[in-house]
């Protein structure tokens, strides 16, 4: 998926809303960080991070949405836009969508990746491709009384920079996340502990 059609999805998805607007919602987020980790990698340069989001959902399972971090990773901040469909039956979860992320400040690193996720009880999984470059992310996580851990798998074209992490994070609070980051990339391997802090809210 090109990160040109992204917004078209986004447009048309919101339009919907307009028009059964009984039947949609519009959430927005914002929080901070004090290490922007990603897939078990610091992409805040091992500082804090800011971040706020909106989101829109239909109850037919079709959301879409834009995410905004202060810190991207690549000397840039970082906006995504996603959409997809989430549904559940007879216990199991399913979700499946596109993303696309852009560097405003790093054009050359933009990319897009198509997703998808499957949970039963406090077990999921999830797979995520970016054709273009030839990526697959997986993970497999568990999460049961507000501590959730995640086993995840990065894979590139021809094996080079292949890498796993660990993820462990407690939330005493729905806005409070206590966490500990450790992959096994050379060099870069030292345990990371953070504290993050957010909130949701609902606009429609």
């Amino acid at each position: 998926m090109k990160l040109l059609h992204t917004p078209l999805i986004l447009s048309a998805l919101v339009l919907s809303a307009i028009a059964t607007p009984a039947a949609a919602e519009v959430s927005a987020n914002f929080g901070a960080t004090s290490n922007y980790l990603w897939r078990g990698i610091s992409l805040s340069n091992e500082g804090p991070a800011i971040y706020g989001g909106l989101d829109f959902s239909h109850e037919s399972g079709i959301y879409a949405g834009l995410w905004q971090s202060s810190e991207g990773g690549t000397g840039s901040a970082e906006t995504d836009l996603y959409a997809g469909y989430s549904t559940e039956f007879s216990g199991v979860s399913v979700d499946v969508g596109a993303i696309a992320y852009a560097y405003p400040q790093n054009d050359a690193a933009n990319f897009n990746e198509l997703y998808a996720s499957v949970g039963f009880g406090p077990v999921s999984a999830s797979v995520a491709n970016d054709s273009e470059n030839k990526t697959t992310y997986t993970t497999l996580g568990a999460e049961y009384a507000g501590v959730s851990l995640t086993f995840g798998n990065a894979a590139f074209d021809g094996g080079a920079g292949d890498y796993t992490h660990i993820d462990l994070s407690y939330s005493p609070a729905d806005s409070l996340t206590l966490g500990l980051s450790k992959n096994d990339i050379d060099g870069d391997d030292t345990p990371r502990l953070y504290v993050s802090y957010g909130i949701d809210f609902e606009v429609k």
